[in-house]
This record gives structure tokens, sequence and C-alpha cells, in this order.
């Protein structure tokens, strides 16, 4: 146990649903002074090697391991995800469910190092994601690949003036520079290498690194996450300026053009030229999928993408991040609260609980052989066609105050197939089959292997 634990020992241990304001108080000075440390860790100046790692298996593109993301607060810690662990394959999707309030979305901002400070942070644990970044010199600026001659020579040629005309030197010499090539669409290339991060460990100042172009994400209500008082073009073309150097904007508009010609709208031009409130739902939400593939991202987190939208739209939003798996042969981290999508999408599930995992494996494994309760639950839940029922399933109770979790299972209280073991401590994760995981007393040793 920390100096830190210690500390707070007292609020989390206590089954008060009130404190007195000298505890607030004293909840408030333990915490402040973590918030604190964090918060320089977060903005310290430090040299990449601090951030660096490799991943324990290469056809992996993203590994959580141990993440705990806390929230500081007035009445104690809320533990938001506590102890997550579980990973991306290369050109897989990877569905995340689980009730309201249970992790999945402070997962995916973690990742993207969203969280609100100093109040949310991440305490411990590592995010590792495996990318394909700029090769950089000495003052951290991405190395250009140039032009070369057939006899490997650089190829250079007259630096030109806004004007057009030929820019000289003091000797009165036309000035040279080396030609930056170009891709088939032109755009500048550099020189570009595969390196590991671990993102839960790299300063604010370098996130820029991954944020937008190495991974990207749909936010869950497009209407508030577009600008409403900037055109849909300028948004578009923002991503393109941020995070390809040397974009132009003639370069950054036939981008945003093909970005939204690419997730199926019909109008490209009269769409890049209109403002949010302009749009439908699922015009929207197109948008934001174009928006976060603009740069070709190799992870794309989808946050509930389908929220708000009629089932025709939803369909064809799915439709769509399907193809484009395909297409852009990226990963997909999915969250939803809709088992259906899970099954129709992903390719492996993970079920999380309180901001635990408590089974993972792939998507036939939870949904043909679920072993955790709750997951049981969580199917019986989603209402069927053929059932003889006149009430639909309901998980009893509620979910335990975040502030104060138990140290037994989270779901004891709840769980209609509890034993004495479930009094204990919190369940480990036991392994099933190779790709098959659940954390509860039901299952030892011998269940699981037998």
């Amino acid at each position: 146990m920390s100096i830190f634990d210690k500390k707070n020992e007292k609020n989390t241990s206590s089954d008060k649903h009130y404190l007195t304001g000298k505890e607030i108080k004293e909840i408030a000075k333990a915490n402040a002074k973590v918030m604190k440390d964090l918060e320089k860790k977060k903005y310290r100046k430090c040299d990449e090697s601090e951030f660096i790692t490799s991943m324990d298996d290469d056809s992996n593109i993203l590994e959580i391991e141990d993440l705990h993301t806390y929230f500081f607060t007035d009445q104690g810690i809320v533990k938001a995800v506590n102890g997550v662990s579980f990973n991306i394959p290369k050109g897989s999707t990877v569905g995340i469910v689980g009730e309201s309030g249970c992790g999945k979305s402070v997962t995916s901002m973690s990742i993207m190092r969203l969280l609100q400070g100093p109040t949310g942070q991440i305490y411990s644990g590592s995010i590792r994601f495996k990318a394909v970044d700029y090769q950089r010199d000495e003052n951290g600026n991405p190395i250009p690949i140039y032009k070369r001659k057939p006899n490997g020579k650089i190829l250079f040629e007259d630096v030109l003036n806004k004007k057009g005309n030929v820019v000289l030197n003091k000797d009165g010499t036309p000035k040279r520079a080396p030609v930056q090539a170009t891709d088939e669409k032109g755009a500048l290339l550099f020189a570009t290498e595969e390196r590991v991060y671990d993102i839960a460990e790299m300063p604010m100042s370098e996130i820029h690194r991954l944020r937008g172009r190495q991974i990207s994400m749909i936010f869950q209500e497009p209407m508030t996450s577009l600008n409403p008082v900037f055109t849909i073009g300028n948004q578009l073309d923002e991503v393109v300026f941020i995070h390809t150097p040397g974009a132009t904007k003639e370069m950054a508009k036939r981008r945003s053009l093909e970005m939204l010609e690419l997730v199926g709208i019909a109008a490209p031009e009269r769409v890049y030229n209109a403002y949010p409130h302009e749009l439908s739902g699922g015009m929207r939400q197109r948008v934001m999928i174009s928006m976060a593939l603009a740069c070709d991202p190799r992870l794309i987190i989808a946050d509930e993408p389908t929220t708000a939208l009629d089932v025709t739209i939803q369909a064809q939003i799915l439709d769509l991040l399907r193809d484009l798996k395909n297409r852009i042969d990226g990963s997909i981290m999915l969250i939803t609260h809709d088992l259906g999508i899970i099954a129709e999408m992903a390719d492996y599930v993970v079920v999380m609980y309180a901001g635990r995992i408590i089974e993972r494996g792939t998507v036939q494994e939870i949904f043909h052989n679920p072993m955790h309760p709750y997951t049981i639950g969580l199917q019986k839940s989603k209402p069927t066609m053929d059932s003889d029922s006149d009430t639909l399933f309901n998980i009893p109770g509620n979910v335990p105050n975040p502030v104060n979790m138990p140290k037994h299972c989270f779901f004891k209280e709840r769980c209609s197939k509890c034993i004495g073991k479930c009094s204990g401590d919190y369940p480990g994760m036991i392994q099933v089959s190779p790709t098959h995981y659940v954390a509860c007393h039901l299952y030892g040793e011998e269940e699981a292997n037998g």
C-alpha cells in the first residue's frame, strides 16, 4: 500500500454515504498533492526514450496492461478504470460492452489522453501502441524524402517567391533547394519508421504524434462534437493541416472532399460548405467518421457511433464502418451498449463492470458460451421475438458506490449464483481457453482447464 493509498484508506473502506466537512478537507488535501504530481508528469519535458517501449505480441496494435484511471473528488477517489488489461490485434474489431458508468468511455479517453485534468488522471498502467511515425531530426522536425536523379544524387531546383520569380542569393546567383518527393495525390513525403509508444507515459507535448493521426475517435454526439459556427469544410481541413506537414489549402480541401465521398456522401461539395445544423443526424455522423479517417489512422475508436440514430441509419453507419476497416486495413475499438451491434461487428469482446473487465474472449465464445453471471444477464436483458415471457429480464440491484468499492466481487450483491467465496477477495482472471478469460469465483482452475 502506497502513502497515497494510506491517506485515502478511510474513505475507501467506509460505508457512510456522507462525509463531514473535516473529512472532505482531509480528502481534498490528500488528493491535491497527488493531482499536482500527476499534472507535473503530464507536462514534463523528457527524452523520448522515457515513453518508447515494445509490444508483448507483435500481432497487436494496442496493448493495455493494468490500467488505472482515477477521478479525484472531494468525496474520495472514483476508480473509473481499475486494473483493465486487454489487447487489440491488427485488423480486428474489439467491442467494449457494459452498463453506463462501467468505464468504457473513460478507457477510450485514457487512450486518447482526453481526460479532464487535474481531477481525471491516468494513475498507473501502460497503454502500448504500435505507430508508424515520422523520423525526426535533432530539432524534432520530420525528415523529408527528396527526389533523386538517376545517379542517386538529390535533385535541386530554383527557389521561387510568391510572385513566381527566382529568389537570388547575396552574390546574385539563383537560390536552390532540394525537391521534396510527393505521393500520387501531391502530398509531401517524409521518412517514417515503426515505433511503439507507451501513451500513458507520453507528455502532452508529444501526444500530437498519435492523437488524430495514428489514433482517431468518433464521438457519441456528432452535433455537440462539431463546432456550430464553422463549416464542415473548415473543420475537416483543420485536421489535415494539423497532422500533415506542408499541407496547402488546396491539398486539405481535396483530401476533405475525398473523405466525404468515401463515407458515402452524395454531394460532398455541398456538405463541405454547409454548417452542422444544416445536416441530418446520419449525415453529421458520416462527417465525424470522415474526420476520423482524414489522416489514415491505424486505430479508430468508435464511442457509441449509432447513438440517437434511427434503425435504418444505424445499419448504414455500421456497414460503412465495416467497409472502411477493410479499406484502410486498420483496427476498430467499438464501444456500445447494444449487444446486437457487438455480435454483428466485433471479432473480440470485452465485458466491463464497475471499472473492471469481468470477461473477455472471441465474439463466438462470449455469445455462445458466456460464463460470468453478468454477461449472461446482459444477454438475457435483450428482448427477443421468440420469448414466451410477458416481462423483460433485468439484473436486480445497482452498481456499488464508485467511491467506496468493496474488496469482494463488485457484482456480488446483484448475482443470483453467489457462493461463499464471493465474500472474500476480488476474483482473479481465469483462462478458460487460449482466448477466453473470466473473473468469477464460480470457476476455479479445475473448471477452467477441464
